[in-house]
């Protein structure tokens, strides 16, 4: 038992002295993202997106309006089951509030 302690210690500080010889460091945190501005277009997206993945990930990149466009109906493709005001709605709130200001 004594060398299981013994060796557990050893390999801890060989662990430890080995990243500070090398230089590493830990990785930097993210901060944490902002909440999405609340809305009609906000509500549907959690309402229809979040099936297949979670929402920060429609919000991840900032599009222009015909790749919004593009987005959408690529996932109205794939199931996605929106009327076309709901597309409407969710393509202005995502142009408002993560799009290119480009069409």
């Amino acid at each position: 038992m004594r060398n299981l302690i013994l060796t557990s210690a050893v390999l801890a500080v060989s662990l430890v002295a080995g990243h500070a010889l090398a230089g590493d460091q830990p990785a930097p945190v993210a901060a944490p993202a902002s909440a999405p501005p609340p809305g009609p277009g906000l509500d549907l997206i959690n309402e229809h997106c979040k099936f297949c993945h979670v929402t920060a990930q429609v919000f991840a990149k900032k599009r222009s309006a015909d790749e919004w466009d593009a987005v959408l109906q690529t996932m109205i493709d794939r199931g996605a089951e929106l009327s076309p005001e709901e597309s409407k709605v969710i393509t202005d709130y995502l142009n408002a509030h993560y799009g290119t200001g480009a069409s």
